[in-house]
């Protein structure tokens, strides 16, 4: 079975970029969007499973969007400087993780774990 595909929206280019080499390593299909509009279509044309999305480009509001349309997905949300505050509303707006850019183990690890619970409603 193939990799499940990963949609990445970083408000920095450069951040997106090294995030997608970084998680490279982990996943073979990695698509970039450039805001709501484009991540939404990405979504839906991959069937994408992980979606790393940086706060300062998608809000709150569309994560929970996100969180509520598509059911299989995992959202990971970034910041430059994450807070408390902003982590517990990316949490309580569906979001699996939330942290910096650069932590690629949070990203995997709430990939992870999102899979292993697929596998087991699956069983």
């Amino acid at each position: 079975m193939p990799s499940p595909t990963v949609v990445i929206a970083q408000n920095d280019p450069d951040v997106a970029q090294e995030l997608a080499n970084d998680l490279h390593a982990h996943f073979a299909r990695i698509v970039m969007a450039s805001g709501v509009a484009e991540l939404r279509a990405l979504l839906l044309r991959h069937e994408a499973r992980l979606a790393v999305l940086d706060v300062d480009l998608i809000d709150i509001d569309e994560i929970r969007e996100l969180a509520n349309t598509f059911y299989d997905l995992t959202i990971v949300c970034t910041h430059r400087s994450p807070d408390e505050r902003m982590w517990m509303a990316a949490l309580n707006a569906g979001a699996a993780e939330f942290c910096l850019a650069d932590d690629i183990r949070s990203i995997l690890k709430a990939s992870r774990k999102a899979e292993k619970h697929r596998m087991e409603i699956a069983a």
